[in-house]
């Protein structure tokens, strides 16, 4: 299966970055749980990968909301719905 792509350069503003790093940060520390696939998704929209379905479906999510995190699943709730909006562009597999 292809990853859907986008041009981050024209589509992504510098609020949205912040907002990813900012995130990538926060689930940095929370203990308890295992924020890797996540935060590497996250990372992968600095190249222009659209993997918003595979966050909306972590159960990380699930995990922060049960730890009293709900705040940070918002936002990464949030950042993927940004992600998912953005024009996918098609490229040809060889």
């Amino acid at each position: 299966m292809d990853t859907p792509r986008f041009n981050r350069h024209e589509q992504m503003d510098s609020a949205t970055r912040s907002r990813i790093l900012d995130l990538i940060s926060d689930l940095s520390i929370i203990e308890n749980c295992n924020p890797n696939s996540v935060i590497n998704m996250l990372y992968g929209a600095f190249d222009g990968y659209d993997y918003s379905d595979l966050i909306l479906a972590d159960r990380l999510l699930t995990q922060l909301e049960n730890g009293g995190n709900g705040h940070i699943t918002k936002e990464i709730t949030d950042i993927a719905y940004i992600i998912k909006a953005y024009e996918k562009t098609v490229y040809e597999t060889i």
